[in-house]
């Protein structure tokens, strides 16, 4: 029997494509978080975007004059240059940033290990204490596990319009051995610790969320 490899996300011929076909209504929580990060991103500080891949994101943002933007990411797949790029550990990396304003982290916690992520968690807690602001997007387990069947049931269908029955399969497999989620009540909780949690998206069991002290 074959080992098991994590995803591979420098395989994908088109990342931004893949993500947007996999994740649906994608392009509203693109717009919610736009939108918010634009407000709260001002001159002197800096918009950090975690795990950036592409830097899809930070490109499309509409630019603060005087704001930095930077992406990061422990892969390099960037395809866009208008934003400082950092290729290394987030949490090593945000850690020496100073006048964070906006934090980003569209699908990236749920990456880490535990240990890792509660690194990461309270890297991120000293810049909201600081003033700064966290939106973060996770897939989670809803509390109850009917609606977590069905959601998940709906998700593969939907899934099927693009892909084929054996790529969704091996994704998920592939993403069973590098992808962590919690679920609601355990990602509640989490932020809580952060600041004031404020809910701003959701699509199936795909949450988005806007944390500030």
């Amino acid at each position: 029997m074959k080992n098991i490899k994590p995803f591979d996300f420098k395989k994908q011929k088109d990342f931004d494509k893949h993500i947007n076909l996999s994740i649906p209504n994608y392009s509203g929580l693109d717009r919610i978080f736009s939108h918010i990060a634009k407000e709260f991103s001002q001159a002197g500080s800096t918009t950090v975007d975690l795990g950036c891949s592409t830097g899809r994101f930070l490109h499309n943002l509409l630019k603060i004059d005087d704001c930095k933007y930077v992406g990061i990411d422990e892969i390099d797949i960037k395809s866009f240059d208008d934003f400082t790029h950092i290729v290394g550990d987030c949490e090593e990396e945000l850690c020496k940033l100073t006048d964070v304003g906006v934090i980003i982290s569209m699908f990236f916690l749920q990456f880490l290990g535990n240990k890792e992520r509660q690194k990461t968690m309270k890297t991120i807690k000293k810049h909201i204490d600081s003033g700064a602001v966290l939106l973060v997007a996770e897939k989670v387990y809803i509390n109850d596990t009917r609606l977590q069947t069905l959601l998940h049931r709906m998700h593969v269908q939907a899934k099927r319009e693009n892909f084929s029955d054996k790529e969704i399969l091996d994704k998920d497999n592939q993403l069973s051995i590098s992808m962590f989620c919690k679920t609601e009540s355990e990602l509640m909780r989490e932020l809580t610790k952060l600041g004031k949690v404020t809910p701003v998206w959701q699509s199936y069991n795909f949450l988005g969320y806007f944390v500030q002290k």
